[in-house]
């Protein structure tokens, strides 16, 4: 089977994070790019929700390129946390197609305890509601740089099979404000 197209891997990154991976007209995220090979884009105020206080990050090319871009961000949140200790755990959130969460939870969590297994001794949660006007669920994993990337990797391998079979498109992966205006206009936003 070929790949339909290759998932773009998503996180969340604060907004304070986004100015240090940001500065100096994104050096960092331009060094890990040539380091990687992966396309790595930073959500701006247009792309990501009005309230969303965090930015979105897309890392887009082969997998192992957006693995090592994955594990590049890690390590320089990591950086701005302050743990040193490479056994300490951390926090990392990605984001995807909330039709994807069922797939990637599978049967029973069938395939959620691959997952886990793959990234022995992460702790993963899913996050209970979409996030804000976006059609994408996060999904919190904690643990030591590998633990995360492993974990991220194993999820998007997942997503990726989802995508090979045509049941997610290149859309399902882009916020659009258009999209979120209309959920919002149909009554979704009535809680606001």
């Amino acid at each position: 089977r070929s790949m339909n197209f290759p998932v773009p891997w998503r996180c969340l990154i604060p907004s304070e994070a986004a100015d240090f991976v940001l500065y100096n007209n994104g050096a960092v995220l331009r060094d890990l790019s040539d380091r990687t090979g992966a396309m790595i884009d930073v959500s701006g105020e247009r792309d990501s929700p009005k309230r969303l206080s965090d930015r979105i990050i897309t890392m887009s090319g082969q997998a192992e390129q957006k693995e090592g871009a994955c594990r590049g961000i890690i390590d320089k949140l990591r950086k701005l946390q302050d743990l040193q200790d490479p056994k300490e755990p951390g926090f990392f959130v990605i984001i995807l197609p909330s039709s994807a969460v069922p797939v990637v939870v599978g049967a029973q969590g069938a395939t959620i305890k691959e997952v886990l297994a793959a990234a022995e001794g992460v702790e993963l949660s899913i996050g209970k509601e979409n996030i804000m006007n976006m059609p994408d669920t996060p999904i919190g994993l904690e643990g030591t740089v590998a633990q995360v990337t492993a974990a991220a990797a194993a999820i998007h391998k997942v997503v990726q099979d989802m995508a090979d079979r045509g049941r997610l498109m290149p859309s399902d992966f882009k916020y659009r404000p258009d999209k979120a205006a209309q959920s919002m206009a149909s009554g979704a936003g009535a809680g606001l």
